[in-house]
């Protein structure tokens, strides 16, 4: 359940995040790029909270007594977070840099 939360609010942030730098891109200003930075971070740390949690409930699952391919599968699936967010940042940091590019 936890993973869940993380997960839908990585996905909220993290589109938020792209959507921003989109307008950055379109349109550069001081100000949009003033609210890119805190979106960034908020991303970031969500990604790695995701992962975090994701583990500690792989980790959980396999002191009870889980198989060992279970426990794996469960570290992979807490990977995925980190990799998607993640993957959001370098997007919305592409954009970020037509910004620039524009704006000079």
């Amino acid at each position: 359940m936890l993973g869940f939360v993380f997960g839908l609010y990585g996905l909220v942030v993290g589109l938020a995040t792209i959507v921003t730098a989109a307008s950055f891109a379109r349109r550069p200003q001081e100000r949009t790029l003033a609210i890119l930075r805190p979106l960034s971070a908020s991303t970031a740390f969500t990604a790695v909270s995701a992962m975090l949690a994701g583990s500690a409930t792989a980790l959980k699952y396999a002191a009870e007594g889980a198989p060992a391919t279970q426990m794996m599968a469960g570290l992979a699936e807490a990977a995925v977070a980190g990799v998607l967010l993640f993957a959001f940042l370098a997007v919305a940091w592409l954009l970020a840099a037509v910004g620039f590019r524009r704006q000079t």
